[in-house]
């Protein structure tokens, strides 16, 4: 099997992509094939890191709002940097470098203090090496409807991935800001 899809993955992905728990001898009737021969491309573009099933959320229905942060930094080494450091933000749900060395990262915030909270405090915007930052906030996305928002249940961590401490963070305890969803400060609901 080549990383091509052909007729038959793609309506295997189409049906997964309208709902993840569609059966799978229901597909097969729609490629006309069997199940266990649906489970067998299934697992293969899987393996081939073609495909990933998750649990997605639908930030509206939680009123979470979102922000599309685009940082401009000066080296390609700090894009590097950042990229990783943010990759383990539980707030990121789009992490991409773009042409020069530019970064767009989109988060998630429970309510517009927390997420402006976020931007101006830990965000890639407030990093050292960053030489312009655009930010665009917005209430919830209408497409795609559910996002990969991380939900962490093992609160435990002191330090944010980004290293900030949420507990000696001035947002945090003016009541502004939610706190970082992986560490034992986090008071929302995820």
């Amino acid at each position: 099997m080549s990383n091509r899809l052909d007729k038959v993955d793609k309506i295997l992905i189409s049906e997964l992509q309208k709902d993840g728990r569609t059966a799978l001898t229901d597909i097969g009737k729609k490629t006309g094939i069997s199940h266990v021969a649906i489970r067998k491309r299934l697992a293969k573009l899987r393996d081939k890191g073609l495909l990933n099933i998750s649990a997605c959320l639908n930030p509206q229905t939680l009123d979470m709002k979102v922000a599309a942060i685009n940082v401009e930094v000066e080296n390609s080494q700090r894009l590097n940097e950042l990229m990783k450091l943010f990759k383990k933000c539980p707030r990121t749900v789009f992490l991409s470098g773009l042409s020069g060395s530019n970064l767009l990262t989109v988060i998630v915030g429970e309510n517009f203090s927390t997420l402006e909270s976020v931007i101006g405090t830990c965000s890639p915007r407030v990093q050292k090496g960053v030489r312009r930052s655009e930010v665009s906030i917005g209430s919830f996305p209408i497409h795609p409807e559910f996002l990969c928002i991380r939900v962490l249940p093992n609160k435990n961590l002191e330090t944010a991935p980004c290293g900030a401490r949420c507990d000696k963070c001035e947002k945090y305890n003016s009541r502004l800001c939610l706190a970082c969803p992986s560490t034992k400060f986090y008071r929302g609901p995820l």
